[in-house]
């Protein structure tokens, strides 16, 4: 079909908006370009926590010689709870008073450097006089108070006779000894030159009880010694 001259440009243009439409766009897939991922957002990944260091548990003071009031406040300054300590006296012939602040610690358990947890039972043994520490009578302070100990006969009685005892001679006014000239037996079974009043030689440099308190003695070493009260040691020194 023959168009007229004068409709040619009119035509011309409808042909090519009819191109542009049907082949002006295509999609990815129609050109077969990769498809462009979509950027998604990052998940973070958590950092582990940190493991806590356990705490090492505290260890077992020296409580020996200090008095029930200071054993407290070592225990507390090691970190170690005092819910769980327990007091009793030392001898079972000694009752322990309610108040025992000033008595001393004479054994504690458990052991020195024993690991202490919050269960654990902290025991000390008590005795009012520290020197005390050192006396047993199988368990016992005095030794009449032991079941075993068995008392020294009493003398046998002088038999009556018929004639009249002759008169006593005068005594003779010794000169006196110094206290400790020879070696004797203290009640405790050793040997030494004088007693305490607690049955136990004198030692030199050692405890004395309050009841020797400026009694002056000879030691085991030779020397003289006196009970006195140094400020420095308590209680009271052979010195």
């Amino acid at each position: 079909m023959r168009i007229p001259r004068r409709l040619a440009p009119v035509a011309l243009a409808g042909l090519l908006t009819l191109a542009g439409c049907s082949g002006g766009s295509t999609t990815q897939a129609e050109s077969g370009a990769p498809a462009t991922p979509s950027p998604s957002a990052t998940t973070a990944t958590p950092s582990p926590s940190p493991t806590p260091t356990p705490t090492p548990e505290p260890l077992m003071p020296a409580l020996h010689s200090q008095t029930y009031e200071q054993a407290q406040a070592e225990l507390v300054r090691q970190e170690i709870s005092t819910a769980l300590l327990k007091s009793a006296a030392q001898h079972k012939d000694v009752t322990l008073p309610r108040d025992h602040d000033g008595w001393y610690v004479c054994d504690a358990s458990p052991r020195i450097g024993s690991k202490v947890t919050a269960t654990t039972t902290v025991t000390v043994k008590l005795a009012e006089d520290f020197s005390d520490c050192t006396t047993s009578f199988n368990g016992y302070l005095h030794q009449k108070n032991d079941p075993a100990y068995t008392p020294p006969a009493p003398k046998p009685k002088p038999v009556p006779t018929t004639q009249a005892p002759a008169p006593a001679p005068a005594p003779e006014k010794a000169a006196p000894k110094p206290v400790g000239g020879s070696m004797i037996t203290c009640p405790d079974g050793k040997q030494g030159y004088a007693c305490t009043s607690n049955g136990h030689p004198v030692v030199d440099g050692q405890f004395c009880p309050k009841a020797d308190r400026g009694r002056t003695l000879k030691a085991t070493n030779g020397t003289t010694v006196t009970c006195s009260y140094d400020p420095s040691v308590r209680p009271y020194r052979w010195q």
